[in-house]
């Protein structure tokens, strides 16, 4: 279903986006995992320590973000082409 501009029922509406997903991405677990390895070949450190910290940084991530944002209830910000109107919807 094509979202509509409430001020001027326009079809033309895109999804705006955010810093947030790229900070999820930085944040994801297989980036923190190589980030891990990484750092443990600098160091001189056994790489599977590196897997194993970078596992457990992401997981610790994962379970503080689980407990901010309810699944269903996502907030979407969308902008109008034609009367450059901002609005949010909730899906």
């Amino acid at each position: 279903m094509k979202t509509i501009c409430p001020c001027c029922q326009s079809t033309a509406v895109y999804e705006m986006t955010d810093g947030i997903n790229l900070i999820d991405q930085l944040l994801s677990p297989a980036v923190l995992v190589s980030f891990g390895v990484s750092l443990c070949k600098t160091l001189k450190v056994h790489p599977s320590i590196g897997v194993v910290a970078g596992k457990t940084v992401s997981a610790l991530i994962e379970m503080t973000q689980s407990h901010q944002a309810l699944p269903l209830l996502v907030n979407q910000q969308y902008r109008c082409d034609d009367c450059s109107h901002v609005f949010t919807s909730l899906h």
